[in-house]
């Protein structure tokens, strides 16, 4: 795709032809509020894009040395585009804390049936679910089949309850019942099929471990194969945490270990046992359930927590008054596909994420550079970062709320731009708009100077999707996050910059500045009905509008002398 010119131009698409121009002249575009927006060029985001999602950049894994040279980047960007450092200690960069296990050794699992013990291979009869972690010496501890592990109450389904998991290991099938399969989206599972909501309602029963097992009718999700996972992933990309104060321990000793159907079915009474099971258990009869009675597993294992931090990247630039709009992107992606990948069997191949987040990222940088060169100081500042560690689970985005560089009630609003690049239709759903009317109101304002774009104000609260819910759920931010489909590239190894659709983004970056910059210069304050009913405004006021404001001591002592 040859570059394309700036916004002006796209504007008078419908007037590229001299016959049109001089029989029918396309009406002018209404004034925009922000300044500069000319200076987003399909060009420079193009340049962005190409650069960060080369090969050359290895797939920017955190922790990686791409991700680090990815922040240099960055920051030679933001500092040619004239923004101020916004980072620790007067520089660019906020050192994001993170933590991951290491094997001490090779972790053993032995099991005991009627038929004997047979001593499971690490690697090729079981591996870590969620990489190495923990460290346990469990002998002959009894097993319990769990099923799938939920209890969800919306489809009176519990194939938990009633069981005995006290002092035992669980053996849970992976995601949930075949049937409830969503088709298409990011994700087509529901919240009962992730590990972590698995683990909980284990731990809570009293089990002290877990056996998980892929049924033969489960359809591989977005972050593993049908297959047993290859050791290699979680050694080449650990999954990662914050490493925070509360966690500097040793790591957790609850096992979690993913085993082959061989293994579950030689617990379970022979060949086929499990395919059975499940066959039943995805029609909620639980009936069939097995006693095994006399089966029982020996575990050994021994991990090590390693330390280490990679940056977020901030800039700013300042405005009249000490409130705060935050722009965010985030600049990591999943390197060569070990962690998180959609392409089956294309781990080791670098997967660019043209998109996801190329993309998001170019667009702020774009903005940045409009407003920075402008000549017009905005009435509020504008802080730019780029957050490491998203593809990990939002870490980046949940540090900076953790450790706030401006703090939270100098925030005024959070505009997270992930994932421009492949608009179908150039349609933008607008998260956020359902839980605030000030956002609202000023997106709607914004959308006709825009009619390119094809915008849907959502009435849901925002999605946990990416780096605005750490903003939104744990520090009661009110947020916008521009969505479009999700594409059948995304998190595989086709993501790359040449199936971009440059113009989207250009479209997409200068509707976000043009809202952005209303906010700015809007005296009023955002409302934002959230989970955080305690958070507070930067006009001292509770965000949500459901709660009363804080008591004035001096007005109650005034009105009681009146009183009195």
């Amino acid at each position: 795709m040859k570059p394309r010119a700036p916004l002006a131009a796209l504007a008078l698409l419908a007037a590229l032809c001299p016959l049109t121009i001089a029989q029918d002249a396309t009406p002018a575009r209404p004034a925009l509020s922000a300044p500069n927006l000319d200076s987003i060029s399909l060009r420079d985001v193009r340049q962005d894009v190409y650069f960060m999602a080369s090969d050359e950049m290895g797939g920017r894994d955190t922790l990686s040395a791409h991700a680090r040279a990815t922040a240099a980047y960055i920051k030679s960007r933001m500092q040619q585009a004239g923004l101020k450092p916004a980072g620790e200690k007067g520089g660019w960069y906020q050192e994001v804390g993170l933590r991951y296990n290491k094997w001490d050794g090779t972790p053993g699992l032995s099991l005991t049936t009627s038929a004997g013990t047979t001593a499971l291979e690490y690697g090729k009869d079981f591996v870590g679910a969620n990489g190495p972690g923990g460290a346990a010496e469990l002998k002959d501890v009894p097993v319990v089949f769990a099923g799938y592990a939920i209890n969800e109450s919306t489809r009176s389904y519990n194939d938990i309850e009633g069981l005995d998991l006290k002092g035992k290991l669980a053996l849970v099938l992976r995601y949930e019942p075949t049937p409830w399969r969503r088709g298409g989206g990011r994700n087509p599972f529901s919240r009962s099929s992730f590990l972590q909501t698995k683990e909980q309602l284990c731990k809570s029963a009293g089990a002290v471990g877990i056996l998980l097992v892929t049924g033969p009718e489960s359809v591989g999700g977005s972050d593993n194969r049908r297959d047993l996972p290859s050791p290699d992933g979680s050694e080449k990309s650990p999954p990662l945490e914050l490493d925070l104060a509360a966690a500097k321990n040793a790591p957790a000793s609850f096992p979690f270990m993913h085993i082959t159907v061989e293994a579950a079915d030689r617990m379970l009474g022979g060949e086929g046992t499990l395919k059975k099971l499940q066959a039943e258990f995805d029609q909620g009869n639980f009936a069939g359930r097995p006693a095994m009675e006399g089966v029982k597993a020996t575990l050994a294992m021994k991990a090590t927590a390693i330390s280490s931090t990679c940056p977020n990247v901030l800039g700013r630039i300042d405005g009249q008054v000490d409130e705060w709009i935050v722009f965010g992107a985030h600049h990591d992606h999943l390197g060569q596909g070990y962690f998180g990948s959609r392409s089956p069997n294309k781990a080791g191949e670098i997967h660019n994420g043209a998109d996801d987040n190329a993309s998001g990222v170019a667009a702020i940088l774009e903005i940045a550079e409009a407003f920075a060169t402008s000549g017009r100081k905005p009435r509020r500042g504008m802080l730019f970062i780029t957050f490491t560690g998203e593809e990990k689970g939002l870490l980046g985005s949940q540090w900076w709320v953790r450790h706030p560089t401006i703090p939270h009630n100098k925030v005024v609003a959070m505009i997270n731009i992930d994932m421009l690049g492949r608009l179908t239709n150039n349609e933008i759903g607008m998260q956020g708009t359902g839980v605030s009317k000030f956002l609202l109101k000023h997106c709607q304002e914004a959308a006709p100077l825009f009619p390119e774009l094809k915008v849907t104000m959502t009435t849901r609260s925002p999605i946990p999707a990416s780096d605005h819910w750490p903003f939104f759920s744990e520090a009661g931010i009110p947020v916008l996050f521009p969505m479009g489909a999700i594409p059948p590239e995304m998190h595989t190894n086709l993501d790359d910059p040449e199936t971009i659709k440059y113009d989207g983004i250009v479209l997409g970056a200068c509707y976000m500045a043009e809202i952005a910059w209303r906010i700015s210069e809007d005296p009023g304050y955002a409302d934002c009905v959230s989970p955080v009913k305690t958070a507070i405004g930067p006009d001292g006021k509770p965000r949500d509008p459901s709660v009363p404001p804080p008591k004035d001591p001096k007005k109650e002592q005034e009105e009681g002398f009146s009183q009195g």
